[in-house]
């Protein structure tokens, strides 16, 4: 996810209090929060909900951001872990990592094919063996589009720790994925 081109200025009039530059934050990352919510709980309206929270904390401290190194979408995404880590703490169903449902995948444009939509959900599954680290790491880089510098802010590391982590993330992926078409394969599946 790349900073707004206009992110700075944006920032000062936010803080102080100007609705249209808020709105502009807002439409900027509601997509990638919203989008790492989703596959960090596989729940449509969670998500939605999760996502308006870390807005909500958003208006009520940006008065107090300043970048001391920290980008904005960094810290917005501190704030999302922490309503995450909230939600999965209070939630009363404490159910793994979910990931989406049937219908969500119905809704990924690009999947006219069976097989593409075989490999796509092979992949949904196979994210559940992932750590909740490596998962982590696997959709703020993928899915939220984050890079290994950004991606370093939120989780409070290195840029070159998460490069590594990501590849160890994805060949971990890579060998799931493999043994599963493997197994298809022997069992006639595919």
């Amino acid at each position: 996810m790349h900073p707004h081109p206009d992110e700075k200025s944006l920032l000062v009039k936010a803080r102080q209090g100007d609705a249209p530059a808020l709105e502009e934050l807002y439409r900027h990352y509601v997509e990638a929060v919203y989008r790492y919510m989703f596959y960090r709980t596989g729940d449509t309206m969670v998500a939605e909900d999760l996502t308006a929270e870390v807005f909500a904390s958003m208006l009520t401290s940006i008065t107090r951001y300043r970048d001391y190194g920290v980008p904005f979408g960094a810290w917005l995404f501190r704030i999302a872990r922490a309503r995450l880590a909230d939600y999965w703490r209070y939630a009363k169903r404490r159910e793994k990592y979910q990931l989406p449902l049937e219908e969500e995948l119905e809704n990924i444009q690009g999947f006219a094919s069976p097989e593409a939509h075989f490999q796509h959900g092979a992949l949904l599954d196979a994210l559940q063996y992932l750590t909740p680290a490596e998962l982590e790491v696997i959709l703020l880089r993928f899915g939220s589009g984050l890079s290994n510098q950004e991606i370093a802010l939120v989780v409070r590391s290195n840029a070159n720790a998460v490069k590594s982590k990501v590849f160890r993330a994805l060949k971990k992926l890579r060998g799931i994925l493999e043994r599963k078409e493997e197994f298809n394969q022997e069992e006639g599946l595919i």
